[in-house]
């Protein structure tokens, strides 16, 4: 296939890898900059470079593959990387376990006093054993001594017990000498243990995102978060955003069970890493609550998602849930449940509750956004309206994705970029100082404001060809170098630039790119125009629908992993953002995460988060007359004036 281009996408790292002839596997992940395990030197004995062929593309394996893989993992499609020649379009997901690094992820957000309330009480009790003149049920005998023991605590009115706790519970009372510590939940016990551990409980909050699943363990008797972890979310492998996971569900039952299974398998997982971190069992684990955008919630729940990605769009439910954490597979202690916030609309989920409720953004006066920008962003206003929230389509290009050097937030990412108008030099930071290997969202959109304020690119997003900073690449097409004279040399300087290229006599004063390094192109402008006009136009919609001007807007709050690590001023100096003082926007991280904990260790927070989800009113935005309009005029930057 030489001379014929084909493209090897690399998930979850977002990255995309185009070649012109076959080339081993491990070589194009490693020249991709991934970094990637292998110990063997790529002779396959080692098994440490598993990945998995996406699509059901995968070749029968060769002889030292049937002998490092089982057989579930050949029929699962992983193969090792050092022995496949990519020599087509071709899928490609590296589980974390084969990575040497992780990628940079935001677990969780600003915190404030937060107000214990447990769901649960916890009782240490004594109990008088059976005797041929005493015959009483265990589970009488149990109940009776706790509300003996509790006679002004109403909570401790036990109605019914949980039928797998029942199984193992005659062993807990006769071989602590009937003693026991008894975990009851809304009038059922939910979980007996032997010692007294009436001092002890502890929680899992998630926030389940599209792209990314923070995990919070929680003290749920003092609030304290004693271990977090942030993770990819295996559902990438099905398709990068909510719609193309849809599809791919509603092809058939199987489907479905597929993209259950591997987040059910990711959670579960996880769980025993942070339960191991803090030396307990994962049945030590009482609640969890679970937070994340409709699609999410009913792909985790194992509902039918057709009716979510066919207009009108509706979700399947819309009332919180409370489920025993067995029915959908996770393992926590065997009686213990998983709590879901209700969902909206088809496009705004529990996440977006969760971050109202953490930022407090329903108990401010005045006139408040909140903004929580992912490959969904969802806007909320806060307004004498009460709360309208709208969802905007922004893409997946601020995860790096459509981009064509794009990747996520992984070590070697480019972060930040500023340019110097003068020589055109950029100057870049990466994660974790490393080799720049591509460029995240906040380094995207740092290019696309710098571009702007130089003045190569234009309001319309063109570039200007006579700014002197332009290059052509193999296809003659216009782009801007980010590392034109690579990171050791500090000193590069335009002429250095021009020194490094090849006069291109198709094109007058125009240079022929050096090949592999880092650029932004005339596509990648176009996808953030795309991705920052929507969020815009879902403000405009907001605002027309309370009848206020942004002038009126008291304070714009961020929120999500994305929006923790942007830049204000270049969110306003590319319009993504009308421009506003800078003081007035907050940032406040994971707030979906942290709303995810707050209803995890407080039952009155739980109601008031339900009282908000009653109250919201979902805007469609394509039902405005005025949407395409808003859209239309917010694919402009502002003019050179206008920039900060």
């Amino acid at each position: 296939m030489q001379g014929e281009n084909f493209t090897i996408e690399i998930e979850p790292i977002g990255k995309r890898i185009e070649l012109d002839e076959p080339k081993n596997g491990l070589q194009v992940i490693i020249d991709a900059g991934v970094g990637i395990k292998t110990v063997c030197g790529g002779k396959g004995t080692c098994g440490k470079c598993r990945i998995a062929i996406l699509d059901n593309a995968a070749a029968a394996p060769n002889a030292q593959e049937l002998k490092t893989l089982t057989r579930e993992e050949i029929i699962r499609g992983v193969r090792l990387a050092c022995q496949q020649t990519f020599d087509s379009d071709t899928s490609i997901y590296i589980p974390a376990s084969s990575l040497t690094e992780e990628q940079k992820l935001q677990v969780s957000g600003d915190e404030g006093q937060l107000q214990v309330n447990p769901v649960f009480k916890k009782y240490f009790v004594k109990i008088k054993p059976p005797s041929l003149s005493d015959m009483q049920a265990d589970f009488s005998r149990i109940k009776d001594s706790v509300m003996d023991a509790n006679r002004d605590d109403i909570d401790a009115d036990i109605r019914s017990i949980d039928n797998r706790v029942l199984k193992y519970m005659p062993d807990i009372l006769r071989k602590n000498s009937w003693s026991a510590t008894i975990t009851v939940r809304n009038g059922e016990i939910i979980m007996a243990e032997g010692a007294d551990t009436s001092g002890e409980a502890y929680g899992i909050a998630i926030d389940l995102g599209t792209t990314k699943i923070a995990f919070l363990l929680v003290n749920l008797l003092t609030g304290e978060t004693i271990a977090k972890k942030g993770v990819m979310n295996p559902q990438i492998s099905f398709g990068e955003d909510v719609m193309s996971r849809i599809n791919f569900a509603m092809q058939s039952q199987e489907n479905g069970q597929k993209i259950n299974a591997v987040v059910i398998e990711q959670i579960n997982k996880t769980i025993e890493e942070l339960a191991a971190e803090i030396n307990i069992k994962v049945e030590q684990i009482i609640e969890m609550t679970i937070v994340g955008n409709t699609a999410m919630h009913h792909l985790l729940l194992g509902l039918p998602v057709r009716q979510l990605g066919l207009s009108p769009f509706v979700a399947l439910t819309d009332i919180p849930h409370n489920i025993k954490a067995w029915e959908v597979g996770i393992k926590i202690t065997q009686g213990g449940y998983v709590y879901l916030l209700p969902a909206i609309a088809g496009f705004v989920g529990s996440d977006h509750m969760a971050m109202i409720l953490a930022s407090g953004i329903d108990d401010m006066e005045g006139n408040y956004l909140g903004i929580d920008i992912g490959t969904n962003t969802e806007i909320v206003l806060k307004s004498d309206n009460g709360l309208e929230s709208v969802s905007t389509a922004s893409g997946p290009a601020f995860e790096g994705a459509h981009i064509k050097f794009g990747m996520r937030a992984a070590p070697g990412a480019i972060e930040r970029v500023t340019i110097d108008p003068g020589s055109c030099k950029p100057r870049i930071q990466t994660i974790g100082d490393k080799k720049p290997v591509g460029i995240c969202g906040s380094g995207i959109l740092d290019a696309i404001a710098e571009l702007l304020k130089a003045g190569i690119i234009s309001n319309r997003g063109r570039f200007i060809a006579d700014s002197g900073c332009l290059c052509l690449d193999d296809k003659g097409k216009q782009q801007y170098l980010l590392e034109p004279c690579g990171q050791e040399e500090k000193n590069c300087k335009k002429e250095d630039i021009k020194l490094q290229a090849q006069k291109d006599s198709k094109d007058v004063g125009l240079l022929t790119c050096m090949e592999g390094r880092i650029s932004i192109n005339q596509n990648d402008i176009v996808e953030i125009q795309l991705a920052k006009s929507a969020i815009r136009t879902g403000i405009d919609v907001l605002l027309e629908s309370a009848g206020i001007s942004f002038e009126e807007i008291d304070r714009i709050i961020i929120a999500g992993a994305f929006g923790s690590y942007i830049d204000p001023k270049n969110v306003v100096n590319i319009g993504m953002f009308p421009n506003v003082s800078l003081k007035k926007i907050s940032q406040v991280g994971n707030a979906a995460a942290v709303g995810a904990k707050m209803v995890l260790i407080s039952s009155v927070l739980r109601k008031k988060a339900e009282d908000i989800a009653e109250r919201s009113k979902y805007l469609e935005l394509t039902v405005f007359p005025t949407f395409a309009d808003y859209f239309a005029r917010n694919t402009l930057f502002p003019e050179p004036s206008d920039i900060i």
